[in-house]
């Protein structure tokens, strides 16, 4: 219907609009000009990764997130220096050695305090 189309975008715009302000979600806050990168193969490096992105940015910092014993979890964070459209980014469908990134708004979980669980009656 007409009206679920419209509906759509809009909810698709005020996502966008919420990413570039950095605005407080239930699973955590969105970092602004920050993109979650997934499906790094362990044979790509910060430098590959920052060289990928670079087309839609000044890149601030690539962030490969490792396992104590060094090894790459598969997943990291790309943060540019100046505005950038996250969404754009997101929907660009970025293929790297073959193997298609998993790409989204970054959000910082919120850290859960114990003190704000309601114990059990």
């Amino acid at each position: 219907t007409p009206n679920s189309t419209i509906s759509r975008e809009a909810s698709t715009e005020s996502a966008s609009a919420a990413a570039s302000q950095g605005c407080v979600l239930p699973e955590g806050k969105i970092m602004p000009n920050t993109v979650f990168v997934g499906g790094i193969n362990d044979r790509m490096d910060e430098t590959e990764v920052r060289s990928c992105f670079g087309r839609y940015g000044s890149v601030k910092e690539v962030k490969i997130i490792m396992d104590r014993t060094g090894v790459s979890k598969g997943y990291g964070f790309v943060s540019f220096f100046n505005d950038v459209d996250v969404q754009k980014i997101v929907e660009s469908q970025i293929h790297f050695h073959g193997k298609k990134l998993k790409l989204g708004p970054a959000i910082r979980k919120q850290k859960l305090c114990a003190r704000h669980v309601q114990p059990r009656p």
